[in-house]
C-alpha cells in the first residue's frame, strides 16, 4: 500500500519579518536608497523570482556579522505583450499587471528580514521612513497574509 504525505502551509514556521514600502521608485533606485540610508548592501540576484507566469526582481544581502538576511522584492510587475489581433487594432500592446501579494496591492515593495531581534525591524523602519522618496514604511503582520507562500523563497 502506498502512503501519501502532504505538507500543510500551516506547518511552516514564519521565521521572517516583513516591512511594507510605499514609494514610486524603480527597483534599482529603491535598493540604492536602502543601501545608502539603512546601511544595507543589497545586490541584484542573478535569478528572479518566478511566480504564476511573472518574474519579480530580487535584491538580497546576507549580513554575516549580525546573522541577518535581507531581501527586497517588488510587489507589482507589469509585462507588455504583443496583441495577436488581426483587426483594426493589430498593433496594440496588452499590458498585464501581476502582484506578488495580491491582497496588498497598494504596497510597492516588501523588505523581508530574517532576524531574531525585533529592534532591528524598528530601527530599519525608522531609517527607511527618513528616505525622502519613500511615502511610508511599516512592519507588516505575516499571519494576516493569504499569499504568504509567495514570500517563501
Amino acid at each position: 500500500m502506498v502512503t501519501t504525505h502532504k505538507i500543510s502551509a500551516e506547518l511552516y514556521d514564519d521565521s521572517f519579518k516583513l516591512i511594507a514600502l510605499h514609494c514610486g521608485l524603480e527597483n534599482y533606485a529603491m535598493a540604492y536608497h536602502l543601501n545608502k540610508s539603512a546601511n544595507l548592501k543589497l545586490v541584484r540576484c542573478e535569478k528572479d523570482l518566478d511566480v504564476s507566469s511573472a518574474t519579480f526582481p530580487i535584491y538580497e544581502w546576507k549580513d554575516e556579522l549580525n546573522d541577518h538576511y535581507w531581501t527586497l522584492v517588488c510587489n507589482t510587475v507589469t509585462e507588455e505583450k504583443e496583441s495577436e489581433s488581426l483587426g483594426l487594432f493589430s498593433n496594440e500592446k496588452a499590458i498585464n499587471t501581476f502582484h506578488l501579494v495580491a491582497e496588498r496591492r497598494e504596497v510597492d515593495y516588501f523588505l523581508k528580514v530574517e532576524a531574531e531581534n525585533n529592534a532591528v525591524i524598528t530601527e530599519a523602519v525608522k531609517k527607511i521612513n527618513s528616505i525622502p522618496k519613500v511615502v511610508t514604511a511599516y512592519s507588516l503582520d505575516i499571519t494576516s497574509l493569504k499569499s504568504k507562500r509567495n514570500l517563501i523563497f
